[in-house]
């Protein structure tokens, strides 16, 4: 069972509030977008070799859908109204939370717990050390390990390899190919089906 007694209250954070450009709830407004740190609007040629360093910030929270690019690092929380996106490298000190989807082309570590209201697609590496609860699908290209439990209400997908401390599954659960397997440290309850998709597979 989940402790999330305070899960969706958007506290103030100081100094870094990254407020949707639209400014009205719901998930369907203008997305937010914080942009590569270091990196200017006008690219130039000759700044490929510069070594890009994180991007610190205390907090990310938003009415609306936000969508955000790596290195960063958040002591905080990323917290939507909508959907929030993550591309590149991302260390997050608190939770993860969104009432949208979650997308996920990177690597991603969370400290805390990760929840969404709606579908949650990885590809790359993602580590949380808490649980992790989806009320829509799963979908894991690459690898997700997770310290606490996992529960899926949705459809799971498991393309690559997935660890969690226990596994609930309201739904069927799928493997990729011969290379894609889980592990639970404490057992795991699947509701649906379990298959083995060979090819043809579309994330």
């Amino acid at each position: 069972m989940y402790d999330y007694e305070h899960i969706m209250t958007f506290d103030e954070a100081a100094g870094y509030d990254y407020s949707g450009a639209g400014g009205s709830g719901g998930g369907g407004g203008m997305s937010s977008q914080l942009p590569l740190p270091g990196v200017s609007a006008s690219t130039g040629g000759g700044a490929a070799a510069q070594q890009l360093l994180p991007r610190k910030v205390k907090s990310v929270k938003s009415d609306s859908s936000i969508d955000l690019r790596g290195p960063m690092e958040v002591d905080g929380s990323v917290k939507s109204m909508g959907a929030i996106s993550f591309t590149g490298d991302f260390s997050v000190r608190d939770r993860i939370e969104a009432y949208g989807n979650i997308d996920i082309d990177g690597n991603v570590t969370c400290r805390n717990k990760l929840k969404s209201f709606g579908n949650v697609k990885t590809n790359g590496i993602v580590e949380c050390l808490d649980k992790v609860k989806i009320f829509g699908k799963l979908k894991v290209t690459g690898r997700f390990e997770v310290q606490g439990d996992i529960e899926v209400w949705g459809t799971l997908t498991i393309n690559g390899y997935l660890k969690c401390k226990s596994l609930t599954a309201y739904a069927s659960l799928t493997t990729v190919g011969d290379h894609s397997w889980y592990e639970t440290e404490e057992g795991e309850t699947v509701h649906g089906a379990k298959l083995v998709q060979h090819n043809n597979y579309q994330g």
